[in-house]
């Protein structure tokens, strides 16, 4: 008994009281992550193996639903729209979130950076839902957009811009441009100016010590921002389903709909696909700033040598 608690004692002991400290401190996350997220992704584990057969849900242990899903074109095209639109929004947001965190970082005024930083922050204050109804009213027959196109003899009867991926595009590139423009303003904001003012010291051009020294510089936080606004657009259903109207199924709304109609096993299935899509994909993206970030500093270590 006094064995015990001598090492009760030291376990507490200055030494290791530190990390003891640290992880009493996560506990409580661990154990909201560990009930809700893995709880609910072991349930939903399970539900893949059942059968769905006339409209009842049979408890079992098949591969039906995996079988069904992986052979059948239908759930290749709606994957293939999933990603599709995934990869427009993720590209218009970088292309737009880029220039516009290049320009942040550089500022030099104080109030004009933090009034930048409240106009690109301010957005992620109004819910989806209401950004989406607001995207409706945009980009309807009758709505602003196309009154304006009219207006300046574009076209006569305006375009057809919701109810089609081109309007799900639209209205998600503006709900998830603020979470690809923070990673890359991060980045940029911390890079060493030092080394664009050696660079133009020895004779590179603006563009060339963009491309050689604040690109590569900002990789970290472009993959950051596409791990993120990717992962998002996968997962995403309010836009896609009010916007698309039904008429652009992604895996969210067909998992939404599955699960109406009981079909938890297709939906479960469908499920599994999406998170294992967004881990690789994460992945992959990780994995290729690392190699572009490791190939910069091995041609800046030949140089050097």
């Amino acid at each position: 008994m006094n064995r015990i608690a001598d090492r009760i004692v030291n376990l507490y002991s200055s030494k290791n009281r530190r990390w003891i400290t640290q992880l009493l401190l996560l506990l409580p996350a661990l154990a909201l992550m560990g009930i809700v997220y893995l709880g609910g992704l072991l349930i939903f584990g399970r539900y893949s193996f059942d059968i769905y057969e006339n409209g009842k849900l049979i408890r079992g242990w098949e591969w039906d639903a995996y079988r069904a899903f992986l052979s059948d074109p239908y759930y290749w095209k709606l994957i293939g729209t999933t990603f599709r639109v995934a990869f427009k929004v993720t590209l218009w947001s970088l292309l737009l979130a880029y220039p516009l965190a290049y320009c942040i970082a550089g500022l030099k005024k104080p109030g004009m950076k933090q009034l930048l930083l409240l106009l690109t922050f301010l957005p992620l204050l109004v819910s989806a839902v209401v950004r989406s109804y607001g995207w409706q009213l945009l980009l309807s027959k009758q709505g602003f957009m196309n009154w304006l196109f009219i207006r300046l003899g574009i076209t006569d009867e305006g375009f057809s811009m919701i109810y089609n991926e081109t309007g799900v595009v639209v209205a998600l590139v503006h709900i998830f441009l603020p979470f690809m423009v923070f990673p890359i303003l991060n980045v940029l904001s911390q890079s060493d100016v030092s080394l664009k003012a050696a660079a133009q010291d020895l004779g590179a051009g603006s563009w060339r010590t963009f491309l050689t020294i604040t690109l590569p510089l900002s990789a970290r936080g472009i993959a950051s921002g596409v791990q993120i606004v990717f992962t998002l657009c996968l997962t995403a259903f309010t836009t896609p389903q009010l916007i698309g109207g039904g008429r652009v199924m992604t895996l969210p709304v067909f998992i939404y709909q599955r699960t109406l109609d009981t079909n938890w096993p297709m939906a479960a299935v469908a499920s599994m696909f999406l998170l294992v899509s967004s881990i690789i994909v994460s992945l992959l993206v990780n994995k290729g700033a690392e190699l572009l970030m490791f190939r910069r500093s091995r041609k800046g270590g030949q140089a050097y040598g």
